[in-house]
């Protein structure tokens, strides 16, 4: 278009050169004609100026040529420097820029495309020349779609000259050059999104079922996001913590002092690790281990918080039970210890005794009085030992678990009335103690199945244990039915009581209150561990009512089964009578 403008330009200035010069001539024989001074005058100087206009066109004309010529040069030069440029510039595009024909032929393709698709020239190849057929017959057809109007934007996969697959989002249109279609398009490498995407896809997925916690949260702890674990864990629904704070789930178990220490370890950039006690949403609470890290931008600035949480609730359980069983074990140990002196204590204390007046017995110098009374103090020692021995191998048997009971129909009356008997020995012996025997409740004989040699045993050592402990005052000792189904015996004192926090230890086997060498009563600890024992091989529960200086009241009970055979139902019809729906608690015992 330029050199268009040039070359008319350059007929013009000739054309006015020649017809200036004409003019001068022409006024130069028209003045000499008329010979006229002015007109003279006037015509010398049109004539100056025409043939000074004329010489100057056809000096420009004759001089505009080379310069022509040069500016055409430069532009030139400067539309080659461009073109240079520009092919430098798509040839450092990080992408593929590409034109093809109507045949799909590479017209231009940037090195980038030539550098990834093809180890020679892929300048006039089809894309069956380059790719496989599968690939080829794809990008034939989008090439198709292209020429009929269609902008095309495709994710595809190609393999490149070394065989390696790439992930492309490319970009087809439409060039018209004259009446040519054209197809241009370019071609952008998402491999390395993609991949991000997938490792993206596998973690969030691994979030999502993971069985532990996951909760993201904002610098300020506002929650984000919580995984189903969270969910199923802590009750709330995604929507009622979306936005809340982390200490929705503060069990308020911890001080202040406590998360105060934790958030500034992760807003400094630390990680934090550590057992928390949380609550859900119905108030349950739970432990759990959490690890809380921060999570920073390109600047370095803490965007997020991640937390995860596993529930360690049955750990810290076993952990509890452990630790019991551990000062379980060590306070065994020290209970076997102090139970093998007192055995030491309590077995050669009798048999000291024993030995020391059988030797006196020999001595021919003694009194029959004194015989009588050196004869009564073995009879009574050897019975403790006895009652020692038969402890230790029945506490042995209960261990061991061997030891049974024997049911038979048993008289309930006549039995408390033998117990009753045996201990009035000891009373006057005792002016101090008053032994009573409180059978007012029965309105009649009663039987029942029950093993009376272990029941016999039970009564018998605490009612032991009342005298034991009761240097002066009242004994009771009586039954009665009880909760409709049950026979209840309870022996009362006046002793010096025991605290509440001893009520459950004192049925514990080799537990007694004062294990120490210096206690003033005597004894192994074994009675009452034994009679708990045998009440619950019996059917029976046993417990005790007792505070310091209001006295103790032992209560047990057993299962009241009468018996339905012919030969029995004399013995039961009174029983029988007074099993009623009656019911009466524990607290109007003592």
């Amino acid at each position: 278009m330029r050199l268009m403008v040039k070359l008319q330009l350059r007929s013009v200035l000739s054309l006015t050169a020649v017809i200036l010069i004409f003019a001068a001539l022409l006024s130069f024989f028209i003045i000499n004609a008329r010979q006229s001074v002015p007109l003279v005058t006037a015509g010398a100087i049109i004539l100056t100026v025409f043939a000074a206009l004329g010489v100057s066109l056809l000096f420009f004309r004759f001089q505009i040529k080379p310069l022509i010529r040069i500016l055409h040069r430069h532009e030139k030069n400067t539309l080659f420097k461009t073109h240079e440029q520009f092919a430098v510039f798509m040839d450092d595009l990080p992408l593929g820029v590409f034109i093809k024909d109507e045949q799909s032929r590479a017209l231009y393709l940037n090195k980038y495309m030539d550098r990834v698709f093809s180890k020679a020239n892929c300048i006039g190849k089809t894309p069956y020349n380059i790719f496989s057929r599968d690939i080829a017959d794809r990008i034939a057809g989008e090439d198709r779609r292209v020429l009929a109007g269609e902008n095309v934007i495709a994710e595809e996969v190609l393999t490149d000259k070394h065989g390696k697959e790439r992930v492309y989002m490319t970009h087809k249109f439409c060039m018209h050059e004259g009446d040519k279609k054209r197809i241009g398009g370019i071609s952008i490498e998402i491999t390395l999104r993609k991949e991000a995407e997938y490792k993206l896809r596998i973690l969030s997925k691994a979030i999502k079922n993971s069985p532990v916690c996951v909760l993201i949260t904002d610098s300020e702890g506002h929650i984000e996001y919580v995984n189903p674990a969270f969910v199923n864990a802590s009750g709330y629904s995604f929507a009622e913590v979306m936005g809340e704070n982390m200490s929705i789930i503060n069990s308020g178990h911890h001080p202040e002092s406590f998360f105060s220490k934790m958030w500034e370890q992760v807003k400094s950039g630390g990680d934090w690790q550590g057992e928390i006690l949380n609550k859900k949403k119905d108030g349950t609470k739970i432990w759990e281990f959490v690890s809380i890290s921060p999570v920073t931008n390109n600047e370095g600035e803490i965007t997020h918080f991640i937390a995860i949480k596993d529930d360690i609730s049955k750990r810290k359980e076993v952990e509890e039970a452990l630790r019991k069983a551990k000062e379980k074990a060590e306070q065994n140990d020290r209970l076997k210890t102090a139970f093998l002196a007192n055995m030491s204590h309590e077995i050669r204390t009798p048999m000291n005794a024993i030995v020391a007046l059988s030797g006196l017995l020999a001595d021919p110098g003694l009194t029959v009085p004194e015989k009588e009374k050196y004869s009564a103090v073995i009879r009574e020692n050897s019975e403790i030992l006895l009652q020692l021995i038969e402890d230790i191998i029945d506490i042995s048997k209960i261990e061991a678990g061997e030891i049974t009971v024997r049911p038979s129909l048993c008289h309930i009356n006549a039995l408390m009335e033998e117990i009753s008997d045996t201990f009035r020995l000891q009373v006057k012996e005792s002016a101090k103690i008053r032994f009573t025997l409180d059978t007012s409740a029965f309105s009649g004989d009663v039987y029942t199945f029950a093993d009376p040699r272990r029941l016999r045993q039970v009564i018998s050592n605490l009612i032991g244990n009342a005298f034991k402990f009761t240097g002066e005052g009242i004994v009771e000792f009586g039954g009665r039915l009880y909760d409709g189904d049950k026979i209840l015996f309870w022996v009362k004192d006046t002793g010096p009581g025991i605290e509440k926090e001893f009520h459950e230890l004192i049925f514990d086997r080799f537990r007694q209150i004062d294990d120490s060498d210096t206690k003033s009563h005597r004894g192994a600890g074994l009675g009452l561990s034994i009679s708990k024992s045998l009440v619950g091989l019996m059917g029976g529960t046993i417990w005790v009512d007792s505070e310091p200086g209001k006295g103790s009241c032992f209560c047990f009970t057993i299962p009241c089964n009468p018996s339905s055979s012919e030969e029995e139902a004399g013995h039961t019809d009174g029983l029988k009578e007074q099993i009623a729906p009656k019911r009466q608690g524990r607290e109007d015992l003592v």
